[in-house]
């Protein structure tokens, strides 16, 4: 088996994982537990989104339907390990977790996991293949999850009310929008709308894949980055409003600020800030690529890794205003909790808790490297994977 070592190498993977369709059949689930009939709904929810400004909990890759990476929990104590979770394969899946503290991500052994917010097992779902992208979980109870067997499943409880074909690999994250709407990209080059009851709305073409998870922007357009070296606004209606091009392919998620600006990395080493009607607004380099994702924070810092062993911040109109050196590579989306504190993981395996300062005030070595970005929960919990094949909380 090939073993893909960085993010840069997701191209590749495309070739090399993207088996044939094995039909229209769909896995077999396992019979979940006892347990995993509570499921968590909540009227702050309707459909896949969210009503409320605020977001007690982490139930989507970067947080909330803009990406921020932020969240309004902090930390009254330094984190200790709380339990950890072992599968059978690598985990670059960032996770999500629900407002009843479960822990739900994809691993590369093939299979979705919902993890109880004691450590213990809820329910399972195997799929045909790898699964890269971070899962979703709507506030009605179902688990949005692409996978490189070239679907997006909807799992309640352990069981999938329906698939939708995505014509190639899945490594985009689904972003859930308050109209009830999925949004995620496929390696065939389209970014794809789904309804909560499995019914395609549109499929927008892109000039390349999209490995980029889309973002809402809030003028009410999806932002997506392509690996054809752009930014692209789709409309509503599935039409493109505009598209800003970038000097590398765009892997990671856009950020999008109160004002609108658009904020994500590249691989040409750039961090771009981006007008809501697609002007450059500002640049800042990096000296290796950026696959990260950007956290915004309130008071308009900018926060994000490259592989260049940096996590960096950058004041609102671009200027550096720190720079942390890690001990490898930073593909790992930073999570930024209420007091400032920022965690993130490193390619050395480290995670990795940073100041508003930009000093270290706890670190946590897994055994294998962390690609996966932390989510953080509702009590304080920090969620991480890593390709040591566990899943880490600590509290």
């Amino acid at each position: 088996m090939l073993l893909i070592r960085s993010i840069s190498c997701l191209a590749l993977a495309v070739v090399i994982g993207c088996a044939p369709s094995r039909g229209s059949r769909a896995p077999t689930p396992s019979a979940p537990s006892p347990r995993a009939s509570e499921a968590s709904e909540d009227a702050r929810f309707v459909g896949t989104g969210l009503i409320g400004p605020d977001v007690p909990h982490w139930p989507m890759f970067r947080h909330d339907a803009l990406r921020t990476g932020r969240n309004g929990v902090a930390r009254t104590s330094p984190p200790a390990l709380k339990w950890r979770f072992a599968t059978r394969g690598e985990i670059w899946s960032s996770a999500a977790i629900g407002i009843d503290g479960t822990v739900y991500f994809g691993s590369l052994d093939r299979r979705v996991y919902a993890v109880a917010e004691d450590g213990k097992l809820r329910w399972v779902y195997e799929t045909f293949g790898p699964i890269w992208s971070s899962p979703a979980i709507a506030g009605d109870g179902t688990l949005y999850a692409g996978s490189i067997d070239k679907n997006l499943y909807a799992i309640r409880d352990g069981l999938v009310k329906w698939s939708v074909s995505l014509g190639n690999c899945a490594f985009s994250s689904p972003l859930l929008t308050r109209e009830g709407v999925v949004y995620i990209g496929s390696n065939d080059r389209h970014l794809h709308a789904i309804g909560h009851d499995g019914v395609v709305r549109f499929s927008a073409a892109m000039s390349g894949g999209i490995s980029s998870s889309a973002s809402l922007g809030t003028d009410g357009l999806v932002i997506v980055g392509t690996d054809a070296r752009s930014l692209v606004a789709v409309r509503a209606d599935g039409g493109i409003a505009w598209e800003y091009p970038t000097g590398g392919p765009v892997r990671a998620s856009p950020a999008v600020g109160p004002d609108g600006t658009i904020y994500v990395g590249s691989d040409d080493g750039v961090l771009y800030a981006i007008t809501k009607n697609g002007r450059l607004k500002w640049r800042a380099s990096a000296s290796s690529a950026i696959h990260s994702s950007p956290a915004l924070g309130k008071d308009g810092a900018v926060f994000v890794g490259s592989e260049d062993a940096h996590l960096y911040a950058f004041n609102a109109d671009g200027s550096l205003r720190w720079a942390f050196q890690a001990s490898g590579a930073v593909n790992s989306s930073p999570a930024l909790a209420a007091d400032g504190t920022l965690y993130f993981g490193a390619s050395d395996g480290t995670l990795y808790a940073l100041d508003a300062g930009g000093r270290v005030t706890w670190s946590f070595k897994t055994e294998g490297g962390i690609e996966a970005s932390p989510a953080l929960g509702l009590n304080g919990e920090i969620v991480v994977g890593s390709r040591d094949g566990t899943m880490y909380t600590f509290r």
